[in-house]
């Protein structure tokens, strides 16, 4: 019997050890794995770091294309209707290209000097000869800027409270009564504010109490008011607790670096500050610090950059702005930040190269986007444009022709979410000359501040972007009404004359010193505009109050719209693809729809179509 026993201890203890022998296989696969894992990404960055301690190639940056040369007209073009009056036979415009994305652009760019370099070594750029062809000028309109201060809604949250107060103690008033003789001394106080009203609707009740209320209210009075002003105190404070974090890089944590992302304060881990420090650019110096960095703790701060894009819904250009605003807190000098910088972009997959300058002791950073990036030298490889995002001056460098393994895919520049980027808010309005249509919204700082940092790109990142909700919801909530029931002539001529006259005109070179496309927000952010951004602007609005397609019309000084239109409206037009598409210029100061700048009406035009 004893064995017996002994025999079923035995088995029943086996168990436990047998799971845990099973646990304990299936950790150590997960650590094999992990190890497999990592030991071909050490192998991938033994790799390139060996290629980099060997001699860099020299090369010679493209120089950045170069804005236009001739002069924007300083003033927008006033419609006179003595020399173009309203039934003046229509015509059809010359159409020289139908483009998806322009090729004329380019003459709307920063203005840079650049030093004659010779041609590239690496791959040709890619050719863009029609922006040469037809430089063009740049219009651009001053607008004002009148701030006003929205309304809060507490004062309206507030009556509300002491009306719902008064119909609860109504009727529970004769029970409380007996039992607690201190909350009727409340209950007369309450409806005093309310009395008038309260009077007319309920004369029985104060007669079926009178004799209680008479000799407490003078007691209740001079203590009771105390509290009514306490209670809306309360709800004031959660307001403005509202602004939840976004994201938990908001809050700090050990050990973390504090930073300023776009005017606005994040926190990233600090277990790779002063990791390395690259006094020399020479090929070895730089491969050692790169090798340090492969050995540092590194991934965390990799995690930061993804959790940034994924709670601000950040670009790719976003995630960029976030390495290098993060690499410039963790290093203290410039060329190991441009290591650093590399580093980090190649971990997240993005295309990035770092290059030694042949003239002196600096490391440039150049990097692969999906567009045209004006202003900036840049080399061609594989087909892709590398551009030196942080300089303006083309010059003659060294670099490792060798990729980093993890190296995969261009930064895009172009915006499929609105970055959520909402901290300082200023608030705008515009309107028009007549006075009859006026628009308030907030725009985010945060925002403008991140829109300020992209370089200028192809025209097609402006036009195809979306509208922050917010702001979309003040401008398309405002107008809406006023172009309901609206014939589309009316309609269009209403959304017309309020981008024409709501916004002041001025160049970009008088406004910022050189040419900067807008985002609609920036629209209504700063104090001027040109042609082309009153024409994202009111593409923008037909398409969303008027469900109508826009085309934009690239002229070699000037850029407009055209509306297709699906009743017969007359005025010039175009006609793309078989469709005919209606002239509708937010330049041509108090022009109608169908009326096109009298000099600009027997030229060529480009179509841009987004």
């Amino acid at each position: 019997m004893k064995r017996l026993v002994f025999l079923a201890v035995t088995a029943l203890a086996s168990i436990p050890l047998s799971a845990q022998v099973v646990t304990d296989d299936f950790d150590k696969f997960i650590q094999e794995e992990n190890a497999s894992f990592d030991k071909f990404i050490d192998d991938a960055n033994k790799e390139f770091i060996e290629f980099l301690r060997h001699p860099w190639k020299k090369a010679e940056a493209k120089k950045p294309v170069e804005r236009h040369t001739k002069p924007e007209p300083p003033k927008p073009v006033i419609y006179d209707e003595q020399k173009h009056p309203e039934d003046t036979p229509p015509v059809e415009l010359t159409i020289k290209d139908i483009l998806n994305q322009t090729t004329i652009e380019g003459q709307q760019r920063p203005t840079v000097e650049v030093k004659n370099v010779d041609q590239l070594t690496f791959d040709k750029p890619t050719p863009k000869p029609q922006p040469k062809l037809t430089p063009k000028p740049t219009v651009i309109v001053a607008k004002q800027n009148t701030p006003t201060i929205i309304g809060g809604n507490t004062p309206k949250a507030e009556p509300a409270k002491p009306q719902a107060t008064p119909v609860k103690p109504q009727p529970v008033a004769p029970k409380a009564e007996p039992t607690t003789p201190a909350k009727p001394q409340a209950t007369p106080v309450k409806p005093q504010p309310v009395a008038p009203k309260a009077e007319p609707t309920t004369p029985a009740k104060p007669q079926a109490t009178p004799v209680k209320p008479q000799p407490v209210a003078p007691k209740a009075e001079p203590t009771t008011p105390a509290k009514p002003q306490t209670t809306p105190v309360k709800p004031q404070p959660k307001p403005k607790a509202k602004p939840a974090m976004q994201s938990s890089l908001q809050k700090e944590f050990y050990p973390s670096v504090a930073i300023n992302y776009c005017n606005t304060k994040l926190y990233i881990d600090a277990s790779m500050k002063g990791v390395i420090n690259i006094t020399s650019s020479q090929e070895c110096a730089v491969a050692d610090g790169y090798e340090a960095l492969c050995r540092s703790n590194y991934k965390p701060l990799i995690a930061n950059c993804q959790q940034a894009q994924k709670d601000f819904r950040l670009n790719d250009w976003g995630v960029f702005l976030f390495v290098k605003t993060a690499a410039e807190a963790l290093c203290n000098d410039e060329n190991s930040c441009i290591v650093m910088q590399q580093f980090l972009l190649n971990e997240l997959g993005y295309r990035a190269k770092m290059a030694r300058r042949g003239d002196r002791n600096q490391l440039l950073l150049f990097v692969a986007t999906d567009c045209m990036v004006y202003g900036h030298p840049y080399f061609t490889k594989e087909g892709l444009n590398y551009y030196n995002i942080n300089g303006t001056e083309a010059c003659t460098f060294y670099m490792c022709n060798q990729d980093s393994k993890k190296a995969k895919t261009p930064v895009a520049m172009r915006l499929n979410n609105v970055p959520a980027l909402n901290s300082g808010m200023v608030s705008r309005q515009r309107t028009n000359k007549a006075g009859n249509v006026s628009v308030s919204v907030n725009v985010s700082k945060s925002l403008m501040d991140f829109y300020a940092s992209m370089p200028q790109c192809d025209y097609g990142v402006y036009a195809k972007a979306p509208v922050a909700g917010s702001l979309a919801q003040e401008v398309l909530g405002t107008l809406r009404p006023l172009v309901q029931g609206k014939s589309e002539v009316d309609a269009a001529n209403l959304l017309l004359n309020f981008v024409q006259t709501g916004f002041k005109y001025a160049t970009d070179e008088e406004q910022f010193g050189f040419e900067k496309p807008f985002f609609v927000e920036e629209l209504f952010y700063y104090p001027a505009c040109d042609c082309e951004d009153r024409s994202v602007l009111f593409g923008w609005l037909v398409r969303e109050l008027l469900g109508l397609d826009v085309v934009y019309l690239d002229y070699p000084n000037h850029i407009a719209t055209a509306v297709q239109f699906k009743g017969d409206v007359k005025g010039d037009f175009l006609t793309v693809d078989g469709k005919r598409y209606t002239v509708c210029d937010p330049t041509y100061i108090g022009a109608s729809i169908g009326m096109t700048m009298p000099n600009l009406r027997s030229a060529g035009v480009s179509i841009l179509r987004y």
